[in-house]
């Protein structure tokens, strides 16, 4: 099992870059271990601080397992 953090505000995640930040779906979301929570803490609240009010931070748990079709 795996955990990461990811930014989301309503229904679009965000990706940043050098340059700034993007609205984005899922699996284009920056994504963070759990040992960078401190750094994804602040980038969630310096999307709050750009008026991002409903920016969180949330917990993705992936779990691996085979495929199987149905």
């Amino acid at each position: 099992m795996t955990e990461l953090l990811i930014i989301k505000a309503k229904e679009s995640y965000y990706r940043f870059t050098d340059d700034g930040y993007l609205p984005c779906e899922m699996n284009k979301g920056s994504v963070f271990p759990l040992e960078q929570v401190d750094k994804a803490k602040r980038l969630c609240a310096a999307l709050q601080q750009d008026g991002i009010a409903d920016a969180s931070l949330i917990k993705l748990t992936i779990i691996e397992e085979p495929y199987v079709e149905r």
